[in-house]
């Protein structure tokens, strides 16, 4: 099953229904501020925390995004808040952009090896961005997997666990993005249907 920490993102219930819902694939998703008891939930095999309003420092109460990090073993991807999320559990900064990012942009990809591109066949894509804040610099223990005009630090990855981070939303960014979507629930060792 997928835990997804619901950050209050205007992307999550199109993801949920176009894609989650269509493939049948299980999932749970939790508030950002909703309490997790873990020992009360079924097997989880991934995580996905959302994209939603603000920067990782306000406005709204992260809690549950912290708590799953650390306590979770499992593939783990964030989009663009959760992307930040992620920077800042692992000691990076968030920096204000100077003008608001709110359209496709592409993506150049620095590593197509990678597992979560499997199948992509191509060294660039578009992806949907919604963002005023971004990470400058990688945080402690990750590499950059792929920049942009706008963003040096576009898409990361752990060096020694499955956790990616995404500063757009592959989640509603057509078939490039939901084939990278598939590449992660694979790695979440999920059927797709």
């Amino acid at each position: 099953m997928l835990l997804i920490i619901d950050n209050q993102s205007q992307y999550l219930r199109q993801f949920k229904r176009h894609y989650l819902d269509d493939l049948d694939i299980p999932h749970l998703i939790v508030e950002h501020n909703e309490h997790i008891d873990f020992s009360r939930l079924p097997e989880i095999s991934g995580l996905i925390i959302s994209g939603g309003k603000g920067n990782p420092y306000e406005p709204l109460n992260l809690t549950a995004n912290y708590v799953a990090l650390m306590n979770l073993n499992v593939p783990t991807i964030g989009f663009c808040l959760g992307h930040e999320i992620i920077g800042v559990a692992w000691q990076a900064k968030v920096k204000r952009l100077v003008d608001y990012q709110s359209k496709k942009e592409r993506i150049l990809i620095d590593a197509p090896e990678d597992p979560i591109f499997d199948g992509l066949g191509k060294h660039e894509f578009m992806i949907q961005k919604k963002h005023r804040y971004h990470l400058p610099s990688l945080p402690k223990d990750f590499v950059k997997l792929a920049h942009s005009a706008v963003c040096n630090v576009e898409i990361i990855r752990h060096k020694d666990k499955p956790i990616y981070g995404f500063q757009g939303h592959p989640e509603v960014s057509g078939i490039d993005g939901l084939k990278i979507m598939s590449n992660f629930i694979r790695l979440c060792g999920l059927e797709i249907k």
